[in-house]
């Protein structure tokens, strides 16, 4: 029954702690393997948990989680916008990765939800954006940051949709805020490209820009 398995989709991490890695790995990583795959009110228990569980395995055994990720933005009804939601706010895993497999995998996902449908799922997905970027300059990776933010430059500054320009603004903004890299790459690579929006023919976005320039 698919609400037995739910409940359990949900508490699964709880058992982990309890039982440890060993017996983790051994009996609870193939029953969380068949969640990944069952129906959406199944998976999205483990999506909320995903950190928690991951944390208890050793760090080979989670690399293997890193290509299914990307499995979590197909669902059963694409209008259940909540699963790319509990996405986007995978901040936490960020620190149980390498800034290598960061770049390769999580980036792809975090840009991906940034040009959602659904605002919300956007919203929360600039804050992953940043947070990918912090772990980058934190770990020294600054070409890895560059290639980055030229991608964030290209796919939202230049964006013929407003709010893909818009989304640049606060990006920007957030850059600012949470100080994740260094204050003059940021005038060098970003602060020219916002400043072209400040004469933007859409309100929302020059709103955001004087937002973004007042904090910095």
């Amino acid at each position: 029954q698919w609400k037995v398995r739910r409940t359990l989709a949900f508490s699964i991490h709880e058992l982990a702690v309890i039982l440890g890695d060993q017996l983790t790995a051994a009996d609870l990583v193939p029953i969380f393997n068949g969640f990944l795959k069952d129906l959406d009110e199944v998976r999205i228990g483990v999506l909320k948990h995903l950190y928690d569980f991951l944390k208890l395995l050793h760090a080979d055994k989670r690399r293997e989680y890193l290509y299914q990720l990307q499995e979590f933005m197909v669902t059963d009804n694409s209008r259940n916008w909540r699963f790319r939601y509990e996405l986007a706010q995978l901040i936490l895993i960020i620190e149980l990765y390498s800034h290598y497999d960061v770049y390769d995998y999580l980036r792809q996902i975090a840009l991906t939800l940034c040009s959602d449908k659904v605002s919300e799922v956007r919203w929360i997905s600039y804050k992953l954006v940043v947070e990918i970027l912090q772990k980058l300059y934190a770990s020294g990776a600054d070409d890895l940051g560059l290639n980055f933010i030229n991608e964030l430059t290209v796919r939202f500054c230049h964006c013929p949709k407003w709010v893909g320009r818009q989304a640049f603004a606060f990006i920007c903004q957030a850059i600012v805020e949470e100080e994740c890299m260094p204050m003059d790459q940021f005038s060098q690579h970003l602060l020219p490209s916002l400043l072209s929006l400040s004469s933007d023919p859409v309100a929302n976005v020059r709103v955001l820009v004087a937002k973004a320039l007042r904090q910095s």
